[in-house]
């Protein structure tokens, strides 16, 4: 569940923010999200492209319109930003293409309502696409015959602002940009970050990669971005979520079908909301027990890490599960007893085959009738793990988790990739964090195809290749069904980075699984939830204070909202 944020890699420009999640965690603020029940799209360069001449070409959505609604959109963002007891002060940096023709409708906007408005052009208006240039000439109508220095609006020739400016607007590449800025532009986008105004990217910060999220030398820090028609993959990836700012999605009137169909391209995927949850997570009925909402079996732990199976199992009882089961190694099953006196516990004697077929006969029933397994938190990394492991997922008919140490062992086995996929039929769900990711990539003979393109790409090849759900951990955290579904998670911030917390996950991911979640959406409702609790705790509580229990004393809160 760690998001591994770096809060402080970038600071210039920053607003300050009541919203504590934000300030501690850099994290995109989506609140225009948040009331729409479909997951947002979230689409590469291209595929925006081809969103936009599907609108303009096949629906004849005028391209002149597009751009004059991502243009007052981006205008009321920036009113937001600027003072309210007096007139503002801006300074627009527009480039030759759709997204300067973003930036001079904007000014535009902002002139009409009165503030003072100052625009430099990185080309000639005759270089300029059609839209752009019938824009311009809108716009050409407001500029006084003879702009002074107190003019409501003028064109300048410096890149640089003149005197105090309240806000800095950057309209310069958008998702347009192909390769590393070059001069003289990246002088402008150098002077541009040393100014004290916060500034406002149209689309993208320029000098942030659409698709990857790299961001070139120099990039463009923003406060704020107003993204047109969709979020794109760069602003989640990478260095995105550091250099964006707060995000706002402007519908620019692409209608949702579009956006919808984008999304299915190569490279992109969908974000989690809070509706989208809310619809999954299932409600107790009066005549529901403990056997209607699981059972839950939580294999794990070891001497080193006799608490790791304890949070997981917790987890999965927090999460709904009505009957979790905890199984861990004899010499630790005291010490489980005394952590989980409200969850029942049995042991393996031995880490062989025989021995778990003993576990298993021991259970009975409560193996048979279990609705999913969890095997892998605290297991450690002895030499027969992964045969013993291969083991209980083989015995077990239901949908399983392999969470930690579970993912490590398995990536050590021969031919795992090709077993995997034949044994998984999509009903298991692998966890990993990018280090353990990077094990399980080593262990396929397709390594390299599989990380072909973005983050979000790779995990939906993975989870194809494996035949899996795949919750891959990180910044961001990527959900990936085998048919080639992929959920970016929404939630979550810096504080998640601790010991424990991937533990607590894989039991709240399992609990879900058990009361009947299909193995997606048990995967990325769980990472939801679980990111959910840790934005409440930075609301009042320091991240770095922040331990895995808090997330299960937060999560029946969490829960109560959406049920």
């Amino acid at each position: 569940m760690s998001e591994n944020l770096d809060s402080n890699r970038f600071t210039k420009g920053q607003p300050q923010l009541s919203d504590q999640r934000h300030l501690t965690a850099g994290l995109l603020s989506l609140s225009d999200a948040l009331h729409s029940s479909p997951p947002l799209p979230v689409l590469t360069a291209s595929a925006m492209r081809e969103a936009d001449r599907e609108s303009i070409e096949d629906l004849k959505i005028p391209g002149f319109i597009l751009m004059e609604c991502a243009g007052k959109a981006a205008a009321r963002r920036a009113m937001g930003m600027l003072p309210t007891d007096r007139t503002g002060r801006v300074f627009i940096c527009c480039g030759k293409g759709n997204n300067g023709g973003d930036g001079i409708v904007l000014a535009r906007f902002l002139a009409l309502f009165g503030h003072r408005v100052d625009v430099w052009l990185s080309h000639h208006p005759s270089s300029f696409g059609e839209d752009a240039l019938a824009h311009w000439h809108l716009f050409e109508r407001l500029l006084p015959e003879n702009a002074g220095a107190d003019a409501n609006i003028r064109v300048v020739d410096s890149a640089r602002p003149d005197g105090d400016v309240d806000l800095i607007v950057d309209a310069l590449f958008g998702t347009g940009l192909r390769s590393s800025v070059r001069s003289p532009i990246d002088e402008v986008i150098r002077g541009l970050n040393a100014h004290p105004a916060p500034i406002l990217a149209l689309d993208m910060p320029s000098g942030l990669q659409a698709d990857t999220g790299e961001g070139m030398q120099p990039c463009i820090v923003a406060a704020a971005t107003v993204t047109m028609g969709a979020l794109k993959a760069g602003m989640l990836l990478g260095d995105g979520p550091d250099v964006c700012g707060s995000v706002h999605v402007a519908d620019i009137g692409i209608p949702a079908v579009v956006l919808a169909r984008a999304a299915q391209h190569a490279g992109c995927a969908r974000r989690s909301s809070d509706p989208w949850v809310a619809e999954r997570i299932r409600p107790r009925t009066r005549a529901d027990h403990k056997y209607t909402t699981g059972p839950a079996l939580i294999a794990g732990g070891s001497e080193a890490f006799p608490g790791a199976p304890a949070l997981a199992a917790r987890g999965a009882a927090r999460a709904g599960s009505g009957y979790v089961i905890a199984l861990c190694p004899s010499e630790i099953r005291t010490i489980l007893q005394e952590k989980l006196d409200a969850i029942p516990v049995s042991s393996w004697s031995h880490l062989d085959n025989a021995s778990a077929d003993e576990l298993i006969d021991l259970l009975g029933d409560r193996w048979s009738k279990a609705k999913a397994l969890l095997v892998g938190p605290g297991l450690g990394q002895q030499e027969d793990m992964g045969s013993f492991v291969w083991h209980l997922l083989e015995r077990f008919d239901g949908p399983a988790v392999i969470d930690a140490d579970g993912i490590s062992s398995l990536a050590l086995l021969p031919r795992i990739a090709q077993e995997f996929a034949e044994r998984s039929k999509g009903r298991w769900i692998l966890t990993p964090h990018d280090g353990e990711f990077r094990r399980l990539l080593h262990a396929s003979a397709e390594a390299e195809s599989l990380t072909e393109g973005n983050r979000i790409e790779t995990a939906r090849a993975f989870a194809a290749r494996w035949n899996c759900v795949l919750l891959l951990k990180g910044l961001p955290s990527c959900c990936a069904s085998p048919d080639g579904d992929v959920l970016v998670n929404a939630t979550g911030n810096s504080a998640v980075g601790t010991a424990g917390t991937g533990d607590v996950l894989a039991g709240i991911v399992t609990g879900l699984l058990a009361q009947g979640l299909s193995p997606f959406d048990a995967a990325a409702c769980g990472i939801h939830l679980g990111g959910t609790a840790a934005d409440d705790f930075v609301e009042e509580g320091a991240p770095q204070s922040m331990v895995a229990p808090d997330i299960l004393d937060l999560l029946p809160t969490v829960l109560n909202r959406f049920i």
